[in-house]
């Protein structure tokens, strides 16, 4: 899957996201946005739903990723920090490094 097809999911599930967040605790969504950590309004249970929105979307697409494992908790920086982050990361494991 490439960058560009990942960052439009990812994009779509931080404004799924903030459909149910309050209008003070919005996301914001953008291809540089912050999502975990500061200055992100999300907690860890936020963080839990965002990854299985996109990991659904990840197989809709035709491709199975699991977002929150031991490889992900291992990594030097989080790749849940921020977009370019997490579209990275979700590109590694989907091209099978």
């Amino acid at each position: 899957m490439d960058a560009d097809r990942i960052l439009a999911l990812v994009l779509d599930a931080l404004r799924l996201t903030n459909q149910t967040r309050l209008a003070d605790a919005q996301l914001e969504v953008s291809p540089t946005a912050p999502i975990f950590g500061p200055p992100s309004p999300l907690d860890s249970l936020g963080l839990v739903g965002l990854l299985i929105d996109i990991e659904e979307a990840c197989e809709q697409a035709g491709h199975v990723v699991v977002l929150s494992d031991e490889r992900a908790l291992s990594e030097t920086r989080s790749p849940f920090r921020d977009v370019p982050s997490l579209v990275a990361y979700i590109a590694r494991l989907t091209s099978g490094e």
